[in-house]
């Protein structure tokens, strides 16, 4: 059985870019007087509601709640390699600030919390409670505003009137029933695809089903919004082979279990090897090109970071684990590689010649100390400690896909562009599932892009709705 309904905005997903934009378009409707229905459609149920903002500690590149970091343009390009979109960055760039002062203003603290990173090269502003506490109070806002929520309810279909506006959507609601909601604007905030096994082996390529999300929100997130508005001719953007790695504990079943101390020791691989300079710069600006380099030169895709009793005289070494599994531990080197199943003569063979090579100097934890280990390959840049008081300490680290790259194309009001470059009229996309990110990430700026441009979205979308109603009567 079919059922027909009547919105004048659906936003599709519920984390920060779609309860950001639900709760703006609401703001705007109400200040010019409109009585607009809103609907917010979720794939996930009540509990698990938010995709992969309801598990981020939702990192901001902000030197304060009102300034980005320093060099914020010119890093997010540089990282880019000058492929990303500058005038979406310089867009972000200039509302950063007035967007948090805004999520605030509706309850969200925020903060300069602990980090897993230990040494970083930009500060980083957290809100109080992580990305849940935004999507929890945004979305609390838009309720009170009228906007409604309708849970496991995931949306497969847009249709467009004869003159190439968004004027319908499918959706199916668990069970099996189908909902056609008869719309003046949608916009998709649905995340990305690293859900989904399929476009994950079509665009990242061979063994991406082996990557798993960084958190359950993840697993949401199967690329049917993006589908959708490429099937009406929207413009990609971002790299589709590439997304943003972290490097986790595989046997934790926490969110985002990084493990994130190993500037400080080394790595090695399956066959006891070394295989990147652990300490080449401070850890927020290598770790997703390490989880990379796991993935993609690592045997079975799995690293060990090896340690020893002098982890436990570092500051905050705890923050930097956000796993809850124990280290795997054993009294000698040639024990730990048996229970790590590494050929034991390699192992030790590596740590030895670590240790030989590692050169006098202060250690200095918290910046970047010059102690390095040299004459071995490859060198170690920084935080380069002798390896030899037992008990040894191990943990296995795999990389994990936090999001991808590649998405769709918009304008700096959110509006989905066609392959021609103009906007499809009244189809609006933000968040994850927009294509920005090319080569490296710049940290920080993903969580603060959704409600950046969820927020602009919304509003604009308002504007569209006012006009396309306008001319209409």
């Amino acid at each position: 059985m079919t059922r027909q309904v009547d919105f004048d905005l659906a936003i599709i997903g519920c984390g920060a870019a779609g309860t950001a934009a639900a709760l703006a378009a609401a703001e705007k409707a109400k200040e010019q007087n409109q009585s607009l229905k809103i609907v917010i459609l979720e794939r996930a149920d009540y509990e698990q509601r938010g995709g992969n903002t309801r598990w981020t500690a939702a990192y901001m590149r902000m030197e304060n709640i009102d300034q980005p970091a320093p060099n914020f343009v010119e890093d997010m390009l540089a990282f880019s390699d000058n492929y990303a979109d500058r005038s979406y960055i310089e867009t972000l760039h200039k509302n950063a600030g007035s967007t948090l002062r805004w999520v605030e203003s509706k309850g969200v603290d925020f903060d300069y919390l602990p980090t897993m990173f230990l040494t970083s090269s930009k500060p980083r502003l957290l809100p109080v409670g992580g990305g849940r506490a935004i999507i929890d109070t945004l979305s609390l806002r838009a309720r009170a505003l009228g906007v409604e929520i309708i849970y496991e309810a995931t949306a497969w279909n847009l249709s467009l009137d004869e003159a190439g506006a968004i004027n319908g959507l499918k959706v199916r609601i668990k069970g099996g029933e189908t909902m056609e909601l008869n719309v003046n604007a949608v916009i998709l905030a649905a995340g990305g695809f690293q859900g989904s096994h399929e476009m994950m082996a079509q665009y990242i390529g061979r063994d991406a089903h082996k990557i798993p999300p960084v958190c359950e929100g993840g697993y949401f997130n199967k690329g049917e919004a993006i589908r959708m508005a490429m099937s009406l001719g929207a413009k990609g953007a971002g790299q589709w082979d590439a997304f943003h790695a972290e490097p986790v504990d595989p046997r934790s079943k926490r969110e985002e279990a990084g493990v994130m101390l190993y500037p400080y020791f080394i790595l090695v691989n399956q066959d006891g090897q070394r295989f990147t300079d652990e300490g080449y710069t401070t850890i927020d600006e290598q770790y997703e090109a390490v989880a990379r380099k796991i993935f993609y030169e690592c045997p079975n895709h799995i690293a060990y970071m090896i340690a020893d009793q002098k982890m436990y005289d570092i500051p905050n070494y705890t923050e930097a684990l956000q796993t809850e599994q124990p280290p795997i531990l054993a009294n000698t080197l040639e024990e730990l590689a048996e229970k790590l199943n590494i050929p034991k003569e390699n192992l030790t063979k590596t740590v030895s010649e670590f240790n030989k090579a590692v050169q006098p100097g202060e250690f200095l934890w918290n910046k970047k100390d010059d102690k390095k280990a040299l004459g071995i390959t490859p060198e170690k840049s920084n935080w380069a400690i002798p390896i030899e008081k037992g008990p040894y300490i191990a943990y296995p680290i795999i990389s994990c896909n936090v999001f991808t790259n590649g998405g769709i194309a918009t304008d700096t009001e959110g509006r989905v562009l066609s392959n021609d470059n103009d906007p499809i009229p009244g189809l609006y996309a933000a968040g994850e599932m927009t294509g920005l990110y090319y080569g490296k990430y710049p940290g920080g700026t993903s969580v603060l892009r959704s409600l950046v441009f969820g927020k602009r979205a919304g509003e604009h979308a308002i504007s569209y709705i006012s006009s396309k109603q306008k001319s209409y009567s």
